[in-house]
């Protein structure tokens, strides 16, 4: 199963263009990012995310917050307790820092949050509204221009919308490409 997952993700990236034609210069796909990793009652979390690079409304945050982006994420899940099968959709404003060479090569550090979409609300024991919010942080390591590895971070809650507000925290390692450098 998790094969053809795979199959079909590398088929949809062989149709994404190259480069932009001036009709796409508005929105043009920019990186593209795909998660695994694992968390409190969560045996499998698989994402794929879809970048988009924004810039600050303030000059004077353009100098510390070197990469902001809204980071669009389709995900699947499977939950320990129940068995069930989950979807989402999030939507996540991050930051991210300069590049900061190290031993190790270029890394940087993110941070978000923004607003969560769930398919079983009520049925996984941990999550209880279709409306969540998810607060995401991060560490990247630049393996070239185009790739990164990432490990994040990720809590998702209602935020004491409605009781019981378990959440959960999840750990993922994502593997980013970009397509347009900056």
């Amino acid at each position: 199963m998790m094969k053809r997952k795979a199959i079909i993700l590398i088929t949809l990236l062989g149709f994404l263009p190259a480069k932009a034609s001036a009709a796409e210069e508005l929105y043009s796909l920019e990186e593209i990012g795909i998660s695994y990793g694992r968390g409190i009652d969560v045996s499998q979390w698989v994402q794929v995310d879809i970048v988009q690079h924004v810039t600050p409304p303030l000059h004077f945050l353009q100098e510390w917050l070197h990469e902001p982006f809204l980071d669009i994420g389709i995900s699947q899940s499977k939950w320990t307790q129940t068995g069930d099968t989950a979807y989402h959709l999030s939507a996540n404003l991050l930051v991210r820092t300069q590049d900061m060479p190290t031993a190790l090569g270029k890394v940087f550090l993110e941070a978000g949050f923004g607003p969560h979409l769930f398919s079983r609300p009520g049925q996984t024991k941990r999550l209880d509204t279709a409306f969540e919010f998810n607060s995401v942080i991060g560490v990247g390591l630049k393996l070239d221009p185009t790739w990164s590895l990432i490990a994040r971070a990720r809590h998702l809650s209602n935020a004491g919308i409605t009781e019981p507000n378990a959440g959960v925290n999840l750990y993922l390692l994502q593997l980013h490409y970009r397509f347009n450098q900056p």
